[in-house]
């Protein structure tokens, strides 16, 4: 084989028991508050907080999804991969063997086409072990020894840059296959340090082409935005290097740019009462005790009756929500965001990532979500969004998306993002002139015909005042 040296080989099904792991382990602290004195006792936690902080890694932590989504309905669906794992929080699992065999050509390929020696990446990746052990949750890597884990990273992140390159994947995929992976690829729990990434394809040289970074990106913006909304330039604005692929499909939905607001959200771990507590858990409480935030409107049509219409944002960027009001009339600003198969799993998996405290501290996704929640309602609600050319419904009926909305956003507390914006939109509403005469204009001006009469019998009205003025006597 030209190109590298040596055969990329099986990782195996198994974590091994390799009794020889030179990694980190935190040990166990067991203590008894019975027997033991109150100054040994302060003195042990002080020692056991201080071992934690040696634990962090050169690259950021890829989170398990938090335990208090782990026992909800359709877990499994929505956040387990069903046909190729990545990293080892499912390796071995016996129904993703299958996946483990298309890896070995995928990755053989990638290694051939990039003219690397395997021996060489294998071993910049063996140099980097522990920090590669860091980014995971420590009960998933400790059965697996450097060697073990390695050859995993390895193989992982070879096949992932081979299908991200798309080159001769029809090979070893059907078109059914492709879709589950691309799915498989954004679940939190099947992430590879993007560190690992650049280790494997900083050295790649391929013949013509874009550079991979710019593929990853280009993949990224295929896989969030296919109606073709997006950018080059909108990926191009994500300047710090991602996580993994999940953080990466976040940051270019979200944008850089900033709703209108009045305040912003608390930064994990600064507890505060309204929080309840430290890390991302402070984001899912009961509906209802949302830090202040009330609004009396409760979806689309009610704010239509009101006055206030919608309109497509400039940009596709989550983020970029705006409401204006002029008078009697308002409008509210939403990006156009297409839904489909891939909707549901993809946000229910960046709002479990957002809850970590390892995450982004800003819960923008999470504060998306339960705005469209609050306006989305129904199927009427649903429509209203597509005939302004805000919602593209790839996935069936209304009442499917209105579901999906309502499904994600249950049991979210709103973060506080998009405050501005409904602290205006409530102002608007609560000014029943508006509605007044919004309804009044519905009523009696809704089409094109009703217009026309009115103006012809005011224009009647005006001609037989002026020719009443003239007839009088003395003009």
């Amino acid at each position: 084989m030209e190109g590298h040296v040596g055969e990329i080989k099986p990782v195996g099904d198994q974590p091994s028991r390799n009794s020889g792991q030179t990694g980190l382990e935190p040990e166990e602290h067991t203590i008894d508050i019975v027997e033991i004195s109150d100054e040994d006792w302060i003195k042990s936690l002080r020692t056991t907080a201080g071992e934690s902080t040696q634990y962090q890694s050169q690259w950021p932590r890829i989170p398990k999804v938090p335990q208090i989504l782990r026992g909800t309905k359709d877990f499994k669906k929505f956040y387990e991969p069903r046909v190729i794992s990545i990293g080892p929080y499912h390796h071995g699992k016996p129904n993703l063997h299958p996946g483990e065999m298309i890896k070995l050509p995928c990755a053989q390929k990638f290694l051939d086409d990039s003219k690397q020696d395997i021996k060489a990446l294998y071993a910049k990746i063996r140099r980097n072990i522990e920090a590669v052990k860091k980014c995971y949750d420590w009960s998933s890597t400790k059965n697996y020894g450097d060697q073990k884990l390695a050859r995993m990273m390895l193989l992982d992140g070879c096949f992932l840059l081979q299908f991200i390159r798309r080159k001769g994947m029809r090979k070893f995929l059907r078109n059914h296959q492709i879709s589950f992976v691309e799915e498989d690829l954004f679940l939190l729990e099947n992430q590879l340090p993007y560190g690992v990434l650049k280790l494997i394809f900083e050295g790649a040289n391929f013949q013509g082409g874009l550079p991979m970074e710019k593929k990853i990106k280009k993949f990224i913006r295929v896989i969030g935005m296919p109606e073709g909304l997006s950018s080059e330039i909108q990926l191009e604005e994500v300047n710090e290097e991602p996580s993994h692929l999940l953080d990466l499909l976040r940051s270019s939905l979200l944008g850089q740019s900033q709703p209108e607001q009045e305040q912003q959200p608390e930064k994990k771990g600064k507890s505060s009462s309204s929080q309840g507590g430290k890390g991302g858990l402070c984001c899912r409480w009961k509906k209802g005790k949302q830090r202040g935030i009330w609004q009396s409107f409760r979806h689309i049509k009610e704010l239509k009756a009101a006055g206030i219409y919608l309109k497509p944002s400039r940009t596709c960027f989550l983020r970029d929500v705006s409401f204006k009001s002029y008078f009697f009339f308002g409008y509210l600003k939403l990006p156009p965001i297409t839904i489909d198969d891939f909707t549901k799993p993809m946000f229910m998996n960046m709002v479990a990532y957002e809850m970590c405290p390892d995450a982004p501290d800003d819960y923008a996704v999470t504060s998306y979500i339960c705005f469209l929640e609050d306006l989305i309602d129904h199927a009427d609600d649903v429509k209203e969004l597509r005939s302004k050319h805000i919602l593209r419904n790839l996935l069936g009926s209304d009442e499917d998306v209105a579901q999906i909305f309502n499904e994600i956003g249950n049991g979210l507390v709103d973060p506080g993002i998009y405050k501005g914006v409904k602290d205006r939109i409530q102002k608007h509403y609560d000014k029943r002139v508006n509605t007044w005469i919004a309804q009044a204009l519905h009523d009696h001006f809704s089409t094109p015909w009703t217009i026309m009469a009115f103006t012809a019998a005011v224009l009647i009205l005006f001609l037989t005042g002026v020719q009443t003025y003239y007839a009088l006597p003395g003009n």
